[in-house]
């Protein structure tokens, strides 16, 4: 009887069947999952300080606003509120700054359409003892008002 060489009389534990994760698979898993964490902190940190932008946008549209309309009505003749909508007159020429979808919008002579504030949900103008108010809720709950004093004294007025 011929002796076969040690290596062909043991028998081999490994079979085509066997379905184990080997470590070349192990590390391309791991890289793939922290290529996916690399990916998504970037995106979260965006997320998070865009609300932030956006309400320092807001506020200071809220001061552009407050200055171009307290300038506008300091140079009218007379002001009046009828309709929700703030009338000024100024000479021959009539301002008027109405809603228009969620936005604030300013229309001279019934003609144009400037935006003047974006995100409104709700906003009131009032009109008392010639002082007028404007008091707005923004699309995010946050309020703002302002008072405007005219220069010249209006002859008619509630």
């Amino acid at each position: 009887m011929k002796k076969l060489p040690f290596f062909q009389n043991q028998k081999c534990a490994t079979s085509s069947n066997e379905k184990a994760f080997t470590l070349i698979e192990v590390l391309l898993a791991f890289s793939i999952f922290t290529t996916i964490i690399f990916f998504m902190l970037p995106i979260f940190q965006i997320i998070l300080n865009t609300k932030d932008k956006q309400t320092s946008i807001q506020a200071m549209e809220w001061e552009v606003f407050c200055s171009q309309i307290k300038k506008e009505i300091r140079m009218s003749s007379h002001a009046e509120v009828l309709s929700a909508r703030l009338i000024l007159t100024k000479d021959s020429d009539t301002v008027i700054y109405e809603k228009y979808g969620s936005n604030l919008r300013r229309r001279v002579n019934s003609n144009g359409h400037e935006i003047i504030l974006q995100n409104v949900s709700q906003y009131t103008f009032s009109i008392f003892k010639n002082v007028v108010t404007v008091f707005v809720i923004d699309t995010w709950g946050k309020e703002h008002s302002v008072t405007v004093y005219p220069l010249v004294n209006w002859a008619s007025g509630p």
